[in-house]
């Protein structure tokens, strides 16, 4: 958010505190959430809100763990969804190319799992089992918070092996708005 937001942000937070609790939150209050809030967008904590506003049977007020969990999902919810951008780039794209991930834990799960190159090994009867151990990974690899920048592929590594970085493509940016090379998704 950027401090034009904070009108706004004001009036959602005093809307959750009206819906859930029936009393006003102090400036302090809204100072604390808008603190704990701010890296996400009005948007997205408008939409957070409008979600908690409706699926939520609690009568306190929603503490500002709740809000990001509305707004990024459960750890659960990551790591499915991170499970699906990478079975899809397994499928779309396969294991020859190297792939940048735009979310980067995905990269640290993967690399523990054996690398990139030796998920593309994975037989569909396979699936169902690799998935349980990204996912039971994932949050491991999230709070640990190291992670590769890229995964390499096999060309990337037969060429770099054989003396040819020269034919070493650039990663395949995944996750981002459209499937592209690394050098055409950070112009």
């Amino acid at each position: 958010m950027v401090e034009r937001d904070a009108k706004q942000f004001a009036v959602i937070i005093a809307s959750l505190a009206e819906v859930f609790s029936d009393k006003e939150p102090s400036k302090n209050v809204i100072s604390l959430y808008w603190m704990a809030l701010k890296e996400y967008t009005i948007e997205q904590i408008q939409k957070a809100a409008s979600d908690i506003i409706q699926g939520r049977v609690y009568p306190s007020m929603p503490k500002p763990a709740e809000i990001i969990e509305a707004i990024r999902g459960t750890q659960g919810d990551r790591a499915t969804r991170a499970w699906i951008d990478v079975l899809m780039a397994v499928r779309r794209i396969g294991t020859y190319e190297s792939v940048k991930f735009k979310d980067p834990v995905i990269h640290a799960v993967i690399e523990h799992m054996g690398g990139w190159t030796e998920l593309g090994n994975m037989k569909i009867d396979d699936e169902k089992w690799k998935q349980k151990e990204f996912e039971k990974l994932y949050p491991i690899m999230e709070a640990r918070g190291r992670c590769p920048e890229y995964l390499p592929g096999k060309l990337e590594i037969y060429n770099s092996a054989n003396g040819h970085p020269e034919y070493i493509p650039q990663p395949v940016a995944i996750g981002y708005e459209n499937l592209k090379r690394i050098e055409e998704a950070t112009q």
